[in-house]
């Protein structure tokens, strides 16, 4: 397994599209967001993609959203979706590698609770919890 970045050129990720677009549907279908929502902050360049590949196929998609703070510039992982997670998940060393090489200070993992025993071991603390009630 290896995670691959992709660039941020408009032409190059519609070309790349066939393999990325199917997990952003995913995405869209748990948050509820629309996918043209979701498409449009990829071609905005709001959200950097990665795919985690395993040599024939992605599978797994991971979206980052850069944020500033003061002087430091925070990752956050605000989509990561696919399948047979254990099979890449510690992928996790490579993609901090890779912010810190994109000027990171800080990873923030916007994930579901299930997530939080594996981020932990990792050196992770939770900081905040987002809260939801339907009105």
């Amino acid at each position: 397994m290896d995670f691959v970045p992709l660039p941020l050129k408009l032409d190059v990720l519609k070309d790349l599209a066939p393999l990325w677009l199917p997990f952003l549907l995913d995405v869209s279908k748990r948050s509820k967001e629309p996918l043209a929502d979701l498409v449009g902050q990829v071609t905005r360049f709001e959200v950097e993609l990665a795919l985690v590949w395993d040599g024939e196929r992605p599978r797994a998609l991971v979206g980052i959203r850069y944020r500033r703070r003061g002087d430091d510039v925070i990752g956050e992982i605000i989509w990561l979706t696919g399948k047979d997670m254990k099979r890449w998940r510690d992928l996790r060393p490579r993609l901090e590698s890779y912010l810190r090489e994109r000027g990171c200070s800080e990873i923030k993992p916007i994930c579901r609770p299930g997530w939080r025993p594996f981020l932990e071991q990792a050196g992770y603390h939770v900081t905040h919890l987002v809260m939801e009630k339907k009105l």
